[in-house]
């Protein structure tokens, strides 16, 4: 009995230690491989830290305040202005040659008319307010573009690195069976040596594919707003904004960027912000009319009466005063000021107007390179079906001394091309696909947060 509770004891306890070394291997294996990027938290890791961005909502920021500063010229100035004096009279006798004074007066100021001057700008404001938040409405759309771009040229290097993958074993494997056919004296040793060439150039474009993806993750961390110490790995993305067929009707699509893209709706309300600031410039030329109210006091020291009667009776004043000022002559100011702001409306104009040409060419290439990214798919994969059956084929006929290894290496990198050509057609398909809803305006980040991923 007690050689058998031995026996149990050991077991348990090695059953123990093979637990405890199997949980610190999986731990280590995790940790090398790190953590998973998916599209969406790429998405939500870019609209938060990408430094570009936040720079435009503090220019949104700014130009709210410089609204509610229009506002508030609507409002009077009001001023309270006091002084004390301690005065000597070198000539008085007495205590009269010594003396304090005090006086106190709240003063306020209204606009009344200025030419229409103060409306102008506040239009002007909420114009160009609303300009800005069109614009940072656009520069998000171009980030998850740009997010978009990066991580999908991660994800095709990293399939990249799949194809250099499987292409260096494929060329392992062959070697293998060559220096087995030599030693038999089935081959000659050339083919050894070509054969380990291969092999040593299969090894480099595996080295390259795994550099380029390197980079790649570089960029997309750049883009995010992220450190670049960050490790992470990027998967497939499965959403149906990269694999839906879009429209590509142009003179629709261009119809609808003209009515919703951001950057032309900011465009016109420059447009408009332009006119505003003419007015603004205008209103120079006509009189202003100011409202001026006051009420003061003040006390004397030598006067007969004590401080509180100079304060609330025998000094107490108030006024009431219209100012008007007529502009005579003020350097061609305004005329000057005027002819800039008409300049500066019609170079907006201009502006728009490039813009709009601008449109019609993206949606149009867009649209172009969305239906070659879509014929080369097929193509690619055709052209990946024929390459794989001239490699068998070829392997079979070296195998039986039909075929060189010039041609059996000629086909397989034909092969290999086949294979990228596939990837980067079906991540080119995809890339396209956003770039329609980029042009016509209608690219969100919520198109790429909360679906699933594989």
């Amino acid at each position: 009995m007690r050689i058998r509770g031995s026996y149990f004891g050991c077991l348990l306890l090695l059953g123990m230690v093979l637990v405890i070394v199997l949980t610190l291997s999986l731990q280590a294996t995790a940790s090398e491989q790190g953590t998973t990027l998916t599209l969406d938290q790429a998405m939500t890791a870019a609209l938060k830290n990408n430094q570009g961005l936040r720079l435009t909502k503090d220019q949104v920021f700014l130009q709210e305040i410089a609204l509610q500063q229009k506002k508030d010229n609507f409002l009077p100035e009001v001023n309270a202005d006091g002084s004390v004096g301690f005065s000597h009279e070198q000539g008085a006798v007495g205590s009269e040659r010594d003396y304090q004074s005090l006086s106190a007066e709240v003063s306020a100021s209204v606009n009344l008319f200025n030419g229409f001057g103060d409306r102008a700008a506040l239009e002007q404001a909420s114009q160009t307010l609303a300009a800005q938040q069109k614009t940072l409405t656009r520069q998000q759309q171009t980030l998850v573009f740009d997010t978009v771009s990066a991580y999908l040229d991660a994800v095709k290097n990293l399939e990249q690195i799949q194809v250099a993958q499987q292409t260096l074993e494929d060329n392992q494997r062959q070697l293998a069976d060559i220096e087995a056919y030599y030693q038999v004296g089935r081959r000659p040793v050339t083919d050894v040596y070509k054969q380990k060439a291969e092999t040593a150039q299969a090894r480099s474009e595996l080295l390259a594919a795994q550099r380029d993806y390197q980079v790649s993750k570089l960029t997309l961390m750049q883009t995010l707003g992220i450190v670049t110490t960050t490790q992470f790995e990027v998967v497939i993305p499965k959403h149906a904004a990269l694999s839906d067929t879009p429209a590509t009707d142009i003179t629709v699509l261009i119809r609808q960027a003209m009515e919703k893209r951001p950057d032309v709706l900011a465009k016109e309300r420059e447009q408009r912000a332009a006119e505003a600031q003419q007015r603004v410039a205008q209103s120079s030329a006509y009189p202003t009319l100011d409202l001026v109210l006051g009420v003061g006091t003040g006390y004397d020291s030598r006067g007969d009466s004590a401080f509180g009667s100079q304060m609330d009776d025998d000094n107490l004043y108030g006024n009431a005063g219209l100012n008007l000022s007529i502009p005579l002559f003020d350097r061609h100011l305004t005329r000057n000021a005027v002819s800039q702001a008409r300049i500066n409306r019609h170079s907006v104009d201009l502006e728009l107007e490039q813009l709009q040409r601008q449109v019609e060419v993206e949606i149009g290439q867009s649209v172009q390179e969305y239906l070659t990214a879509s014929d080369q798919v097929e193509v690619a994969s055709a052209q990946l079906t024929y390459a794989q059956e001239a490699l068998n084929s070829t392997e079979q006929r070296y195998r039986v001394g039909a075929a060189t290894l010039t041609e059996l290496t000629d086909a397989r990198s034909t092969f290999v091309e086949a294979r990228y050509a596939v990837v980067e057609a079906h991540i080119d398909r995809m890339l396209r696909t956003v770039a329609i809803a980029y042009y016509q305006g209608n690219l969100d980040g919520a198109m790429f947060v909360g679906e699933g991923e594989v």
